[in-house]
């Protein structure tokens, strides 16, 4: 699976392609890359994703193709809180990745 299939996979609303290539420039993936355990566990996909979640919780309801996407209000609040999760949990990877392991003794 590519970084771009991964990132799609989120949500079955159809985000935009440029909206998504965006995204991953900011955080320093490639579309075309290989979606690894390690890459996902990173902060610049969680990063992305929450980026993504974010933007999902303001998108407009649609029809495309004869098929309805909306959300209620209520699950863009839940868009946006699980966006807040990710953040958090990228700022604890980045923090381990920065300083690393430091021993019983500083």
């Amino acid at each position: 699976m590519t970084i771009l299939e991964a990132l799609r996979g989120i949500n079955a609303y159809p985000i935009p392609y440029r909206t998504l290539e965006t995204t991953a420039v900011r955080h320093g993936l490639q579309l075309d890359g290989t979606a690894t355990q390690q890459v996902m566990a990173g902060s610049g996909y969680k990063l992305a994703c929450a980026d993504l979640l974010y933007w999902l919780s303001t998108a407009p309801n649609i029809t495309q193709g004869g098929q309805s996407y909306s959300f209620t209000d209520e699950q863009r609040q839940q868009l946006r809180n699980e966006a807040d999760t990710l953040v958090e949990e990228a700022d604890a990877t980045a923090a381990i990745t920065k300083y690393g392991y430091k021993g019983s003794r500083l």
